[in-house]
């Protein structure tokens, strides 16, 4: 009778140590489940249009990194046909493309994006990027906006329009 109720103890001890891995189990499932990772990739590779008052110009347009939907920012790289590679770019739709190249930031010009359909575009204010993509001086008032993915100026208008009249993130 002894040895019947050893055996009960070590198959509790079982059948508790069972239970401890299931509920720990069950737990990291609600954990990864209720914070999912708040970051999504992005890698755009695609046809882009520039347009403006004096300039019209297909071209191709690489955005690379990753946006945060907590913060509905994204961090990354963009790159403007084959003469313009921003390597560090920071920006939330609605606010200042931001890029940095070492302790220099330079604020390219205001953004709209959609991380849903990967859609962009933003003005060009930056002097030197105006005129990296024009061969022109900037006069300070000239418009030129970017957006992809569009292949002519009346797709990149839309593209522009669409996203500038999407509300910002923070405001819904």
């Amino acid at each position: 009778m002894l040895s019947s109720s050893v055996g009960f103890k070590e198959g509790g001890s079982i059948l508790k140590t069972v239970l401890t891995l299931l509920f720990i189990s069950l737990f990291i499932v609600l954990l990864l489940v209720a914070c999912p990772d708040p970051y999504q990739k992005v890698n755009v590779d695609g046809s882009a249009f520039i347009y403006g008052d004096h300039f019209n110009e297909k071209t191709t347009l690489t955005l690379k990194g990753n946006y945060n939907k907590k913060e509905y920012s994204f961090q990354g790289s963009l790159t403007i046909g084959d003469n313009i590679k921003l390597e560090h770019v920071l920006f939330a739709s609605g606010y200042s493309l931001i890029s940095y190249v070492r302790a220099e930031r330079t604020s390219v010009g205001q953004v709209f994006f959609d991380p849903k359909s990967l859609r962009v575009s933003f003005e060009v204010t930056d002097p030197e990027i105006y005129k990296l993509i024009t061969y022109q001086e900037y006069d300070g008032k000239s418009k030129l906006v970017v957006s992809s993915p569009a292949v002519n100026r009346d797709e990149a208008q839309r593209v522009n329009e669409e996203l500038e009249q999407m509300k910002a993130p923070f405001d819904k």
